[in-house]
């Protein structure tokens, strides 16, 4: 019993013994906000556009359990910071604020928001990219290289250089889109996509994937398994996702999370005959889309993942495959064979669109942020046909896909990849249908 007493007296006094009044020993939970969407409008304008600045409204979607928030900060392109007075007591809602933006000029800029509560305390950082852009038409392509030994199949924009790959194991770079050097990439295996997160960049081909830290110019190679043909990657602060198919046209996702040394077999079934043609990580989103070949007939899928590793099929046309996937920073686009394009909100629920183009098969596309472009060319590989004189091969829509303009890039040429970057659009593909040289086009301004 004095035992029991004696514990007792301890363990209130160490309840009572504060140092300093409090009532007890326990800190508060602090409940940080969280920014759930930012959503700007609009997400572009033409250089000069309101004498040299315009008004963009941005929409900040949160969640706050601790129901405290104070403030809203937005960082410019400039480095300056704008605060917004948002004292609320919800725990979930939205603040609609207006900032200005110059317009001054070309290129995409980048802003990140974040929340402050009474607390002090700040939500993570999320970020938003406004294009300012020169008015160009849709058909306004110049060639800047010809006559590559190699036919390039994929761009992209990294935020400071654009970086293009193809077969051989070419690689080429620019800052401009205009003037390009060819780099080293350390292999001869036909690379078939190149994708940019953060400071990483990522290229494939058959077995291979390729990394460079430094836009392109150097090169680690690393292979990833011997009965697979990579067509399509993409990646996240954590993983790598690549795409293609096995020898006998099975589907193949592969993930790695130790950027490139180690992979997992995700996704891969025999029937149907089909592969991985293209992959985006957007909003914590993977998409993927397939196409197959079987008896001259196309089939489509979208697939659907938020880590990688979980895949759902989104939807499916029994008529016509899918090649390319665009954000536009609103939406999604998918388009391919015979001029099939569908669109998202969300990645989740679909529409089919129409198209004026229902000949062309659309293998490259990219967005400025106001305008989707899609591009291709004739598919001759497998069945004979001979496309017309300088045909038309692309569309250009401002308007979610609701009209169309259309547009030749240049004689014959065939568009297989497509990025848009410091202020214009810039197309990569081969000379012509039969033509094993490569060509890159550019718009002459915006596009």
């Amino acid at each position: 019993m004095r035992k029991l007493l004696l514990l007792l007296v301890l363990v209130l006094a160490a309840c009572s013994n504060d140092g300093g009044g409090s009532k007890g020993v326990f800190e508060p939970v602090q409940h940080l906000p969280e920014i759930l969407g930012v959503t700007l409008s609009p997400t572009s304008a033409l250089q000069w556009e309101g004498d040299g600045s315009v008004v963009v409204t941005v929409e900040i979607t949160f969640s706050d359990t601790g129901r405290d928030i104070k403030t809203m900060l937005t960082q410019m392109p400039d480095g300056s910071i704008i605060e917004f007075d948002e004292d609320t007591n919800s725990a979930t809602g939205t603040f609609i604020e207006d900032f200005v933006m110059p317009t001054d000029q070309i290129g995409v800029f980048l802003m990140e928001f974040w929340l402050v509560d009474k607390a002090g305390d700040n939500s993570t950082h999320r970020v938003a990219y406004f294009s300012v852009i020169d008015d160009g038409q849709p058909g306004d392509w110049r060639s800047q290289v010809s006559g590559l030994p190699h036919v390039l199949t994929d761009v992209t924009w990294d935020r400071d250089v654009f970086i293009a790959v193809g077969k051989g194991g070419s690689v080429l770079t620019s800052v401009d889109g205009i003037d390009w050097a060819e780099q080293e990439s350390g292999t001869d295996v036909n690379l078939a996509a190149v994708a940019a997160y953060g400071s990483a960049i990522f290229a494939v081909g058959e077995n291979t994937l390729l990394l460079s830290a430094d836009h392109g110019e150097t090169w680690t190679i690393k292979n990833t398994h011997a009965a697979v043909s990579l067509r399509a990657v993409a990646a996240n602060a954590s993983r790598i996702v690549v795409g293609g198919e096995t020898g006998l046209v099975d589907p193949v996702i592969m993930v790695s999370e130790d950027r490139g040394d180690s992979w997992q077999v995700i996704f891969s079934w025999p029937d149907p005959p089909m592969y991985f043609t293209d992959l985006i990580y957007r909003n914590g989103l993977f998409l993927a889309a397939a196409d197959t070949w079987f008896f001259r007939r196309h089939g489509g899928w979208v697939f659907v993942s938020s880590n990688g590793s979980v895949w759902n099929e989104i939807f499916y046309d029994p008529e016509s495959g899918f090649t390319t996937i665009i954000d536009d920073g609103s939406r999604f686009t998918v388009a391919g064979s015979d001029g099939a394009a569908i669109t998202s909100l969300d990645g989740l629920n679909w529409t089919e669109m129409q198209t004026p183009l229902g000949d062309v098969d659309y293998w490259s596309g990219a967005s400025n942020g106001s305008k989707v472009v899609l591009a291709g060319g004739y598919d001759c590989e497998f069945i004979p046909c001979s496309p017309p004189s300088k045909p038309p091969v692309g569309i250009a829509s401002t308007d979610g896909g609701l009209s169309w303009d259309i547009f030749n890039i240049g004689g014959e040429y065939e568009s297989l990849g497509m990025a848009f970057g410091n202020g214009r659009f810039v197309s990569v593909g081969r000379s012509a249908p039969d033509s094993d040289q490569g060509a890159i086009y550019t718009t002459v301004s915006g596009g």
